[in-house]
């Protein structure tokens, strides 16, 4: 079992914060940069409610995005999160081809965190390299998603039937969690998250003024 999945096992309160402030992230927006703010606040869990070392990658890096140190032992990973059962990006530049991504390396774990809707639930895994090498071998090109031409033409991705297999594999090593989530009405709490948020830039706006 992954380290860090363990450690989520141990500390069930951690996973019940990311659950009740997923909903809260979207506020904000529904753009693409609300999957940053969910590897940020997955970063800040990691820290402030386990105790853990947590150290970001270079914008120049591609293959991880956080390094975490349990114990004695510092894991690179790269995060992905997901609205449901989906494809997931893992190149952005450049032009899709099938030849691009079959030269793609991976060189860290994936950290996949997924909400189910449906059954109001979050979930993470930690899929594996040797695991992600094994299921390229068997499923050849039907391991990658190539954005069809005009409608995203930067970067490549794996299949949706590729994340599947890895959920299930995941599973089958008990290498996940999971955790149900309670509602979260948004038009109640926008003018408090907004207000919160505003008094925080104040402060260190004043705070740090020269």
């Amino acid at each position: 079992m992954d380290p860090l999945i363990k450690l989520l096992k141990e500390k069930p309160d951690a996973l019940k914060i990311l659950c009740g402030a997923w909903n809260i992230l979207y506020i904000e927006g529904h753009g693409p940069d609300v999957g940053k703010r969910r590897e940020n606040l997955l970063r800040l869990i990691f820290e402030k409610e386990l105790g853990l070392k947590v150290d970001v990658s270079s914008s120049t890096e591609r293959g991880w995005d956080i390094s975490v140190t349990v114990g004695k032992e510092k894991r690179m990973y790269s995060v992905k999160t997901s609205e449901g059962l989906r494809e997931v990006k893992v190149a952005w530049n450049g032009y899709p081809s099938i030849e691009r991504a079959k030269e793609y390396k991976f060189t860290a774990p994936i950290l996949y965190v997924i909400r189910d809707r449906s059954n109001n639930e979050i979930s993470v895994f930690v899929f594996e390299l040797e695991d992600i090498k094994k299921l390229r071998e068997e499923l050849g090109d039907n391991m990658w998603w190539i954005p069809k031409e005009g409608t995203n033409p930067r970067g490549f991705g794996l299949s949706k039937s590729a994340i599947e297999k890895l959920i299930d594999i995941a599973k089958n090593k008990d290498n996940y969690v999971s955790c149900t989530c309670q509602s979260v009405d948004l038009k109640k709490i926008a003018k408090d998250y907004w207000d919160g948020w505003y008094n925080l830039v104040k402060n260190l706006a004043l705070k740090h003024k020269q």
